[in-house]
């Protein structure tokens, strides 16, 4: 079966698509996801062992 995915590649999808759509209908919900994201980074930079424990 070439064309199976498995139930996590569906939920990431799903994920993606249900964020692309919430992002064009409130705008700042994609500022509030950089900013998620940038702090995400900071703490993991600054954090070695928990970027390790991860």
């Amino acid at each position: 079966m070439a064309n199976t995915i498995t139930a996590d590649e569906i939920r990431e999808h799903f994920s993606q698509a249900m964020s692309a759509m919430y992002q064009q209908e409130v705008p700042q919900y994609g500022t509030v996801l950089e900013l998620v994201a940038d702090v995400n980074l900071a703490v993991l930079e600054n954090n070695p062992k928990l970027h390790e424990q991860m």
